[in-house]
């Protein structure tokens, strides 16, 4: 929204300093004016500045978003406007043990969705989905770090960055949205190849997949500590509802539950359930029902995955003329050791309570 707001400003400044030669571009100037007099740019919302772009205006922009470099494209992104708007992702936020003066504005927790109990019940012997939850979690990690929206949730109906975040998120990971799709992942090594192969031309490159690693090892990884909530602080908890609150894998729930509320958002502001959001609460029940040892190992496997990315960032940086045109050869590396620690934990996964109880598996970190 910031963007467009400057980009109106600095448009019409640009018009309105034009050549006297260029006739027809101090009339677009002057048609810019009169379409924006009568709005009020601090309270309108993006879409409908956006609407008042006549299609060449619309395409400027996108192209100038495109290209940075430029230096109507550098005032914008340094604006104090731009700044105040962005939202650093949520599982992002400080301790408070590290927290002294907080340099950004982080994004709040998504209200977690309402799991039947009689939902979460030890996983029997159907497909395995914690490898999917992976590449549902680099979905929204990148969805949440490239419009610098958190929760995804806080968006509007009105909210041109709405649709982008359901595209995005459509785009990386499509067993989500299409009702056939029976699309599930075995190992890492197929989410990252897979998940890659969906990035458009230079979206991706290996310091930015590390990074959305290591948010997914965030998300994913078991809390090794949770706070029991008080009657007072769950009154609303029913006995037909999980509590997720305390539960180990509760930011993994919140990922589900920003992207329910993401694809139920209808266009009159109400929420309603949909396929999509119907599979999200399945995927929770699972999430819940999947025992921590499994999680922590899965965890381990993609900080592994992302320490090897950092390097090869580091070696694209250095080499970034020579970069190779094949991105995804050589990613079979990391199916060793812990692919086997996985496979074992899972043969004996009958054995561990429901949802992940970790008094007798504790965890260290």
């Amino acid at each position: 929204m910031a963007l467009l707001k400057k980009f109106e400003e600095g448009y019409q400044q640009s018009a309105s300093g034009a050549s006297e030669s260029d006739d027809e571009e101090d009339d677009g100037g002057d048609d810019l004016v009169e379409r924006f007099q009568d709005m009020d740019l601090e309270s309108a919302s993006a879409a409908n500045v956006w609407s008042k772009l006549t299609p060449a205006e619309r395409e400027k922009f996108l192209k100038l978003m495109e290209n940075p470099s430029t230096g109507l494209a550098q005032q914008l992104l340094a604006s104090e406007e731009l700044e105040n708007e962005r939202r650093e992702p949520w599982w992002d936020v400080p301790s408070v043990e590290q927290e002294v003066l907080p340099k950004h504005r982080y994004g709040t927790k998504p209200e977690p969705i309402r799991v039947p109990a009689d939902m979460v019940k030890p996983i029997g012997n159907g497909p395995m989905l914690f490898c999917n939850m992976c590449a549902l979690c680099i979905a929204y990690a990148f969805t949440s770090r490239h419009l610098s929206v958190s929760p995804l949730s806080s968006l509007k109906p009105d909210d041109i960055d709405l649709e982008e975040a359901r595209s995005i998120i459509s785009q990386l990971v499509p067993f989500l949205t299409d009702p056939k799709s029976a699309t599930v992942y075995s190992n890492v090594s197929g989410i990252v190849t897979d998940i890659w192969s969906r990035f458009k031309p230079d979206q991706i490159n290996s310091a930015l997949f590390a990074l959305l690693l290591r948010d997914t090892v965030n998300l994913l990884r078991p809390l090794p500590i949770t706070a029991l909530p008080s009657e007072s602080e769950s009154p609303s908890i029913s006995r037909d509802t999980f509590d997720t609150s305390s539960h180990p894998h509760l930011n993994s729930i919140l990922v589900l539950s920003d992207l329910s509320h993401l694809f139920g958002l209808r266009a009159n502001g109400t929420w309603k359930p949909n396929p999509t959001t119907r599979k999200l609460l399945f995927y929770a029940a699972h999430i819940l029902s999947t025992p921590s040892p499994i999680l922590l190992a899965l965890s381990g496997e993609l900080l592994a995955t992302a320490v090897s990315h950092d390097v090869r960032g580091k070696d694209d940086a250095a080499a970034a003329n020579a970069e190779s045109s094949e991105i995804a050869p050589g990613w079979n590396t990391h199916e060793g050791p812990r692919k086997a620690v996985i496979e074992e934990i899972l043969q004996d996964h009958k054995e561990y309570p429901r949802g992940g109880d970790l008094a007798d598996n504790p965890i260290t970190s």
